[in-house]
This record gives structure tokens, C-alpha cells and sequence, in this order.
């Protein structure tokens, strides 16, 4: 397989934006698939520590197409800071990984 494949992770406080975020992924080819799951954050912001309900979207991707992924999770995003995280595939099984390149290519 030529093309890389990567997972891109972030996360919002907006289930709507979290839908909005992923649909426009699909439908303009970012990406492949794109899993949403409620989680629970704990971090540091302005000096504090908080807790937050999240939505947080695994975006199956192309490693060559995560610039404009990263561009349009910050056009449709609502946090001034997204966590925006590109982790690259090593491996995996190649039915999956071909089929995430058909979609996208």
C-alpha cells in the first residue's frame, strides 16, 4: 500500500459541531470514517483544572490529506485551542487500510 494512513483526534463540547465536523469530513473525502464517542476531560486551562463532557471524533484519514482535515476541523470548530492530533498508522490489517484509501482517493 503507497498511501499512509493516519488517525487525526479532537474534540468539542458540541455534539452538533462533532456531527457537523465529521459529515463534512465524509462528504468532501477527508476521510474515510469517522467515529464519535461521549468521553470524559480532565485538564489544565487558564491555570485551572477542569472537567469536561466531550465529543470526540477518530477520523480515518490519509496522511497527505491531514492539512486540509486540519483545516476544516478549524473552520467548523467552536474552541479557539482544538486538539488537533495526527497519529500515523504503522500497521494494520491491509482489507481495512485499502478500503480507507479507496474512499478517500
Amino acid at each position: 500500500m503507497s498511501s499512509k494512513i493516519s488517525i487525526v483526534i479532537t474534540t468539542t463540547d458540541n455534539p452538533e459541531i462533532a456531527k457537523n465536523i465529521a459529515s463534512y469530513l465524509i462528504e468532501n473525502k477527508l476521510a474515510a470514517c469517522v467515529q464519535m464517542d461521549e468521553v470524559l476531560s480532565f485538564f489544565r486551562w487558564e491555570g485551572k483544572i477542569q472537567q469536561a463532557k466531550e465529543f470526540r471524533l477518530m477520523i480515518k484519514t490519509l496522511s497527505d490529506k491531514y492539512s486540509e482535515v486540519e483545516k476544516a476541523i478549524l473552520k467548523h470548530h467552536n474552541y479557539s485551542l482544538p486538539q488537533i492530533i495526527k497519529l500515523d498508522v504503522a500497521s494494520g490489517f491491509d482489507g481495512y487500510l485499502n478500503w480507507v484509501k479507496d474512499e478517500i482517493e
